[in-house]
This record gives C-alpha cells, structure tokens and sequence, in this order.
C-alpha cells in the first residue's frame, strides 16, 4: 500500500495527456464511438469526440454531495454545542439543522440524500425509493444543511453559489463549470475534463491537488447503500453498481439490461458488515437473501448520472474515472466500461488481455491494483 502523497493529478491546471504506459490503458484496442473519457494515474489516458461541454443534468446531484461533502470537511475542527452544530453527520435529522421540512420530520440526513426521506414511515421494510428528479422535493435541503455549517467558520461563502464557485470548482480546477443554483436536481454545466476532475477526487477518496478536499467517510457513504430495504442501487446522491433490490432508473442504467445483478464484471457496492450505521438491512442484498456478501477489496462502482448519457463513473481499485458526455450508446456505466475496458486489460501486469480472468476476479472485489489506501466505514 502507498500513501495518499503518492497520488498525481492536474490540480487546477490542464489535463497531461498519458502514454499508454503511464496510463496502463491501450488506445488502440479502444473502439469508441461517441464522447468518452478516460482518466487514470492522474492523466487524460483517452478521449473520443473531443472534450464537449454542456448541461449535466441530474450528474448535478451527485455534484451537489460534494459540494455537502466538501462543507462537512471544512468544519471538522468545530466542536458540537447542540442540534446543528458541529460537523455534518449523516445521523442527524435534517430539522436539527433546518428547524422545519417539508417531508417527513424523523428523516436523516441519509434518508435525504438517498431520496427516501419523503416516506411517511421511515421504519426498516417500510420505505420506499422515490427519485426526486428535479431536486425541489427533499435532496436539495442537504445544500441549507452545508451553508448553515460553514457559517460556523470564518471566511467561507455562505451563499450556495459562490460556495460552489469557491470550494467546489475553483479548488478543482473545474474551469468550464457553473452551477444554476436553486435546486441540485440539475443546472450543472461543464466539460469532460471538468467531470474527470471531479470522477479522479472521488476515485481517490476525496484526496485532490496535494491535500484532502473532502473526507473520506464521505466518499464512502456517497458510494455505498444507504437503506437497502428500499434500493441497493443508490447511495448518498450517487448510483452504484449492485447486487440485488435495485430501484429507479439507475437501476437499469447501472446494468445495462433488467439484470437485478448489475455489472458482474465490476465490482458491486456495499458495506463489509451487516447491519450497518444507519440501517438494519440483514446484507447487501436486503429483502431477497444473503448472496455473495463477500469481497476482499471493498471497491464497489458508483456514479453520477444525468439526463441524455452524462455520466461520472468511478473506479477506486483502478485509480480510474470514466467520463461519457452526451452518450448515446448502450448499456450506461456498463456500456462505458465495456468500451474502456479492452485497452485497460491488454497492459494489466497480472491478467496481460485475459478478459474472463480480469473480470472474475475485479467483479467479485478481489483485483484492486490501485487502491493506495485500506477502504471501509471506519476510515
């Protein structure tokens, strides 16, 4: 294992586009068609269709984590005096920090930002998964949440946009990118390099530009199910790649097909032990049985996704982002991941252009070349 200074990356600067050895991906054994990106070992590795920019849509949620993520971080030092104070913890009621809600006001921070906190009852195998699309009916509150914590700082922006211009895109270096502001359903625009440099902080634990930009307890509960009873294939304002009881949209665009089993050729997401913090699910795959609980490297996929193919998919064991802008071809992260994947196998030191081997053993969490540091809910 490395250290997190090991990591390189563009900081706020432009992409370095990467040899085939640096990057340890083929060009040429990559038959792309459309937009599409690769991002590893802190290099552009390829790009098909030119770095287009444009409306991320609904990727804007998983931005909107961040931006929550990035505010938790921000005030770690804080000490707690009460309700609403301190740093973010996703225990909390959202009305300890907002007073009133318009949903249910038992809800979590985590039932907020997994979309369930609308149900009247939040018991375990009552909720249900619900997908607030353009962000006015619960998941938007998460940003009130934020703004409200840095207020206990000096010197950070308690205006969501400015916020967001700030601690999100300049920190990042995501020079094309602005937010709408409003809800963070949508209004997110940006380019491929912009969505790679936001998919390489989240691969690497949110650890960017030579420093911690967010914490990694974050990364990892927006990359994980947060209440499996009602989806296994959502996390905290991101999809995941997964193993049984998915929901919504995402759940057919993580699999590519009506598989319940997601990409079997990339890791699933879920928790090493179960029940978890913050849920009662008996294991990953909640109310359909235990199957295949079991993973070396707790590596799981997990995305952003937005309306007409914008996507951010993450590969932590890989060190890898895969961008995809207006995508139009089939099959969503798993389409992507076919497309990247025969240039990535070719220059794998182990499994040297065996596909079959390579995906059985990173599907099951075994293959994780790339993970500098140990993963899991006790980071």
């Amino acid at each position: 294992m490395g250290s997190e200074a090991d990591w390189k990356d563009p900081g706020a600067g432009e992409w370095e586009m990467g040899t085939a050895e640096e990057c340890g991906i083929n060009p040429a054994m990559i038959m792309a068609r459309g937009n599409i990106a690769a991002y590893r070992h802190g290099k552009l590795c390829y790009i098909n269709g030119g770095d287009t920019s444009g409306q991320n849509y609904s990727a804007t949620k998983t931005l909107g984590g961040v931006a929550a993520g990035r505010a938790d971080y921000l005030v770690k030092d804080v000490m707690r005096s009460g309700p609403g104070t301190g740093h973010i913890i996703h225990e909390d009621k959202a009305t300890d920090w907002l007073g009133s809600v318009s949903y249910n006001r038992e809800a979590m921070l985590s039932h907020v930002m997994s979309m369930t906190a609308f149900n009247s009852n939040l018991a375990y195998g009552s909720k249900t998964y619900s997908y607030d699309t353009l962000g006015t009916r619960e998941i938007s509150s998460i940003i009130d949440v934020a703004m409200k914590a840095v207020g206990q700082v000096q010197g950070v922006p308690t205006n969501s946009g400015e916020f967001f211009r700030t601690e999100v895109f300049d920190k990042l270096g995501m020079t094309s990118s602005s937010w709408s502001g409003g809800t963070i359903g949508t209004g997110w625009t940006g380019n491929m390099s912009d969505m790679g440099k936001l998919g390489t902080m989240l691969a690497r634990d949110g650890w960017y530009n030579g420093e911690r930009f967010m914490s990694r307890y974050w990364v990892y509960r927006m990359g994980h199910p947060a209440h499996e009873d009602a989806n296994t294939s959502y996390g905290q304002l991101a999809w995941l790649n997964h193993r049984g009881n998915a929901a919504g949209i995402g759940g057919d665009i993580a699999s590519g097909s009506n598989s319940v089993d997601g990409d079997q050729c990339a890791p699933a997401a879920f928790w090493p032990k179960y029940p978890h913090v913050g849920s009662e699910a008996p294991d990953c795959r909640s109310t359909v049985g235990d199957m295949s609980c079991v993973q070396k490297h707790d590596i799981g996929i997990f995305s952003a996704q937005g309306l007409g193919g914008q996507f951010v998919v993450v590969h932590p064991g890989l060190d890898l982002a895969i961008i995809a802008h207006n995508w139009s071809n089939a099959g969503g992260p798993m389409g992507m991941w076919e497309t990247i994947r025969p240039g990535l196998v070719a220059m794998d030191p182990m499994y040297k252009g065996d596909d079959a081997a390579f995906c059985a053993a990173y599907g099951k969490g075994d293959y994780a070349p790339d993970l500098k540091m140990p993963r899991g809910p006790d980071l």
